[in-house]
């Protein structure tokens, strides 16, 4: 059996180490922890690891937030672009599919929605973010209705982006409304923007 080499096993090191601040400030923010009030003391000890070790990994709490915001992006990415790209999907359920990114990723989600609201750097990330989904839904709704002006275009696109980030950050928080009744009318309303049928959401 092969052996690791020392470099492979200080990378696995490292690699676990930066899983497990990452780990427990997801924790911490899941249990209620406002990202403004949580500490990087509350992070090491809940890591079990001491204060230097975080700054052996992270500059400060803005550059952890933001490596959970690439998180949250890769996963809302891997639900939402293939339908965006017109690659393959179904409307409906490309929208289940980027909820479950959302819920997977609750407590990075608040944090960022809170951190943005203060911290420019926070909020240069957040409106990349949707700028990056903007793009792909442009490129989806030209393609349902290409005598669409570029101005109108882009606009359904930023409408529809921000409206579901927004929908969907809002019913994970406080969920007042039938989530499958919620699903199917944002599929009606993505549909319809493509060209497409609003009856038709779920092909």
């Amino acid at each position: 059996m092969a052996t690791l080499s020392r470099r492979e096993r200080t990378d696995a090191t490292r690699q676990a180490t930066e899983a497990a601040l990452l780990a427990a400030t997801v924790e911490l923010l899941e249990q209620g922890t406002p990202f403004a009030e949580l500490g990087i003391e509350q992070i090491v000890r809940q890591a079990g690891f001491s204060r230097p070790t975080f700054y052996t990994y992270f500059r400060d709490k803005r550059e952890l937030i933001l490596r959970l915001g690439a998180g949250l992006q890769a996963a809302v990415a891997e639900a939402a672009d293939p339908w965006l790209t017109g690659e393959s999907g179904r409307t409906r359920e490309t929208l289940t599919a980027v909820l479950e990114a959302f819920r997977a990723h609750r407590g990075t989600l608040v944090a960022i929605n809170e951190a943005a609201t203060y911290d420019p750097e926070v909020a240069g990330f957040w409106r990349g973010f949707h700028e990056n989904f903007l793009q792909t839904a442009l490129g989806r709704i030209l393609r349902g209705d290409p005598d669409l002006s570029p101005e109108r275009a882009r606009a359904r696109a930023y409408a529809l982006v921000w409206m579901t980030q927004r929908v969907l950050s809002e019913h994970l928080a406080f969920p007042t409304q039938d989530e499958q009744a919620l699903l199917d009318e944002l599929a009606g309303l993505w549909q319809g923007a493509a060209g497409g049928s609003a009856a038709a959401a779920a092909d």
